[in-house]
C-alpha cells in the first residue's frame, strides 16, 4: 500500500539525500524492477511527476535508464496495461514494442515486492543511520557510494537490518547486531592479533559460511574453550599466550 502524506509537495522535483538513492537502488537486488536484469541506475516515480506525483521515498522505484524512458509518463501498472493490450492488438499503439516474455512475466509481482521492501522501515532506518551522512555531488560520486554501499552489504552473511537490535538506547543509530552488536551493553574489544593474510582470510570466509560476524565466530571459539578447559580441569589462564582473532571493526 502506498504511504500517503499531504504534506508533501507533488509535481515537482527535489534533490534526494545520499541514503535514499542508496536504499531505492540497492532494493530488488540492485536490479531494474521492471526488466529484472539490468543493474538499477535512476529513481522511477511510480506515480509520475507529470501526472502529479511525489518525488518521495514511497514513491520510487529502481530502475535502468532504458526501461525508465520507456515507461514514459505512466504508472508501472499502467504501462502494464499497455502491453497486455498490445499484445492482443499490436497495431493499436497501446506502446512502442512488446516487453520481452522474461520482462513480461512477473512484472506485477516485482513490482509488488519492491514496493514492500522500500516501505520497510527497519531497511530505511539502517541506510539512513550509516549513510545519512553521506553527500554525492553528481552521479560519479553517487555510483561511487552505491559500489561501496553493494560491496558492504555483499559481506554479511545476512541482510544487517533483519537481525535483532542488542541495545535499547534511545540515540538514533543503528544497534543491529550484524553490523553494530559493539553497542551491545556486555560487548568487549580484544586486542588485535597478528594472523596472515591467508588466516585471516580463512577465518573471515569461516565465520560467513556460519552465518556469523567474525566477532561471534571468535566469541564461540572462546565459549568452546572455556566449556572444555572447565571439563577437563584445565585453568582458563594457564596459557596467557593464547589468542584469538579480534573483531573487525
Amino acid at each position: 500500500m502506498t504511504v500517503m502524506d499531504e504534506g508533501v509537495q507533488r509535481g515537482k522535483r527535489n534533490k534526494q539525500s545520499t541514503w535514499v538513492w542508496l536504499m531505492a537502488l540497492t532494493s530488488n537486488k540492485g536490479l531494474c524492477t521492471y526488466c529484472a536484469v539490468a543493474p538499477s541506475t535512476t529513481l522511477d516515480h511510480e506515480a509520475p511527476i507529470a501526472d502529479n506525483g511525489a518525488d518521495v521515498w514511497w514513491n520510487f522505484f529502481p530502475a535502468c535508464k532504458p526501461c525508465n524512458l520507456w515507461k514514459r509518463d505512466r504508472t508501472a501498472l499502467e504501462w502494464l496495461i499497455d502491453q497486455k493490450l498490445h499484445r492482443e492488438q499490436p497495431t493499436m499503439g497501446f506502446d512502442t514494442r512488446r516487453m520481452p516474455m522474461r520482462m513480461f512475466h512477473g512484472f506485477e509481482e516485482r513490482i509488488t515486492r519492491t514496493r514492500r521492501e522500500i516501505g520497510e522501515a527497519g531497511r530505511r532506518d539502517w541506510f539512513r543511520h550509516h549513510y545519512g551522512n553521506a553527500r554525492h555531488k553528481n552521479k560519479l560520486e553517487m555510483r561511487g557510494y552505491l559500489h561501496a554501499c553493494l560491496e558492504e552489504l555483499s559481506n554479511y552473511p545476512h541482510l544487517p537490518w533483519t537481525t535483532p537490535n542488542v541495545s535499547t538506547s534511545a540515540a538514533d543509530r543503528c544497534t543491529r547486531h550484524m553490523c553494530c552488536g559493539h553497542w551491545h551493553p556486555q560487548a568487549r574489544s580484544l586486542d588485535a592479533v597478528i594472523l596472515t593474510d591467508d588466516q585471516y582470510t580463512s577465518f573471515s570466509k569461516a565465520a560467513f559460511q556460519e552465518g556469523m560476524t567474525e566477532g561471534d565466530l571468535t566469541a564461540k571459539l572462546i565459549a568452546t574453550y572455556l566449556i572444555a578447559a572447565r571439563g577437563t580441569g584445565v585453568p582458563t589462564h594457564r596459557d596467557p599466550e593464547a589468542v584469538v582473532p579480534a573483531q573487525r571493526r
